[in-house]
């Protein structure tokens, strides 16, 4: 069932009433995804009312969860702390441990204390783990078997012990709860009965430490092409898994973080931020443009004699810097893609640098032979066409050395390869253009001055 508007009427009505069955047969057959989007239009006492019906039905944990931090924040706030410690009690662990991070310190505290003592030391211990880390996101709840048990000894062991999660391997431990290795339902199924677990399991096993970062983690799962994988401490006790629907969330968030690194916009600005949060968030990066530009222009300043000397100049001024930006911007998505899905395992830096300088080489020359033909036809200056065609390949060439060193530079200081790089190699490129044109075109005036 999806939601649409008269559904949206429907149960705003059905809040403001006392008949909960009709409400809760509704908001059973609509998807959490869906219903986490009533937080938009429903009233402050409407969704204390939504929360309610949907503890009743087992997914408020699941619809709060797809509804976006900023606005939780202040729905959290006001709810009563009863209400946040009965959340906090249902939910799955990793669930609640996260939604506590929504909470301010204090209150966050407050349910802690009131929490079951085992139940609270593994939301600490969550906690306790680094943010977007592997120990942050892992479903705590696993299925396993004990190691010992034979093939036939196993599938009765499942039959009688059914998971309520959705079951991807199954992971045979020890009396300790260390991981002795993984098997398939395939393998378990169609094996000898007397065969023992130890023989059939695969002991090598792909896993990741709590404290590994998620993008690491998302890179491991997609390299060996895993189903899920899961998460060890240092003796190899198993604490979780990480399933591949997570490992989707952490894709679309990096493909996010980079699209928004490469704007210069921090990842918390989002479409529903406050206008103040936006300013916050952008201003220090336009000042930062700003400043940029000013150094660009003050490179065009050095040849104010010239342009004045020939007004042409300063019509095709930004051809070149506008070819030279779009060439570098295309090196740089290049090359930052690559960095961040591990394709440098294939190819060196300096081998991948030097393919963009031969292809800014290539279409530098292309552009500017086609732009330097246009020109003299246009305006029957040979001189200004040749200073434009030289300008443009040597910009090109210098749009592609920067646009594929500069991230990788960033790479090598270990910080954020798309933070900071798309002003950096504009920067660069808007000078290198300005002045190569304009210096050449200084050089033609001199030698060959105009009649």
């Amino acid at each position: 069932m999806t939601l649409n508007p008269a559904n949206i009427f429907i149960v705003r009505r059905l809040l403001g009433g006392r008949r909960n069955r009709p409400l809760r047969a509704i908001l059973e057959r609509i998807p959490a995804a869906d219903l986490a989007t009533l937080f938009i239009v429903l009233s402050l006492r409407e969704k204390k009312q939504l929360v309610d019906a949907l503890m009743s039905i087992d997914k408020a944990t699941d619809t709060l969860m797809e509804v976006p931090a900023p606005q939780l924040f202040d729905f959290f706030n006001a709810l009563e702390i009863n209400k946040l410690y009965s959340l906090m009690t249902y939910s799955p662990e990793d669930h609640a441990a996260y939604l506590l991070t929504i909470l301010n310190e204090d209150t966050q505290k407050d349910i802690l204390s009131r929490l079951d003592p085992l139940r609270r030391k593994r939301l600490d211990q969550l906690l306790s783990y680094p943010e977007d880390s592997a120990g942050r996101i892992m479903d705590t709840k696993v299925f396993t078997i004990p190691s010992h048990l034979t093939a036939q000894e196993a599938i009765e062991y499942l039959r009688q012990k059914v998971p309520e999660q959705s079951l991807y391997y199954v992971y045979c431990v020890d009396s300790e709860n260390r991981l002795q290795g993984v098997l398939s339902l395939r393998s378990l199924t169609t094996s000898p009965a007397q065969t023992p677990l130890s023989e059939l399991a695969i002991h090598e096993v792909v896993s990741v430490k709590p404290d590994m970062p998620n993008t690491e983690v998302a890179r491991l799962v997609s390299h060996y092409d895993l189903i899920a994988i899961p998460v060890l401490d240092s003796e190899r006790k198993l604490l979780g898994i990480i399933t591949v629907d997570d490992v989707v969330d952490i894709i679309q968030e990096q493909a996010t973080a980079q699209a928004y690194a490469m704007s210069g916009l921090q990842e918390d600005d989002k479409i529903y931020s406050k206008p103040s949060r936006s300013i916050r968030f952008r201003l220090p990066w336009m000042l930062l443009n700003l400043g940029t530009a000013v150094l660009a222009s003050s490179v065009v300043g050095f040849f104010e004699e010239t342009m004045e000397k020939l007004i042409l100049l300063a019509v095709l001024n930004n051809i070149v810097a506008g070819m030279g930006g779009n060439t570098a911007i295309q090196t740089l998505t290049v090359i930052t893609r690559g960095l961040a899905t591990d394709d440098f395992k294939f190819i060196t830096y300096g081998k991948a640098i030097l393919k963009e300088v031969l292809v800014g080489l290539g279409i530098g020359t292309a552009t500017g032979i086609f732009c330097g033909i246009l020109v003299y036809f246009w305006k029957h200056d040979l001189m200004v066409a040749v200073v434009i065609t030289i300008a443009m390949i040597i910009n090109s060439i210098v749009a592609t050395a920067t646009g594929a060193s500069i991230p990788i530079l960033l790479k090598k200081l270990k910080w954020d390869p798309a933070v900071g790089s798309g002003v950096l190699v504009t920067t660069c490129t808007d000078c290198a253009g300005f002045f190569s044109f304009l210096g050449i075109a200084s050089l033609g005036l001199k030698y060959f001055p105009p009649h």
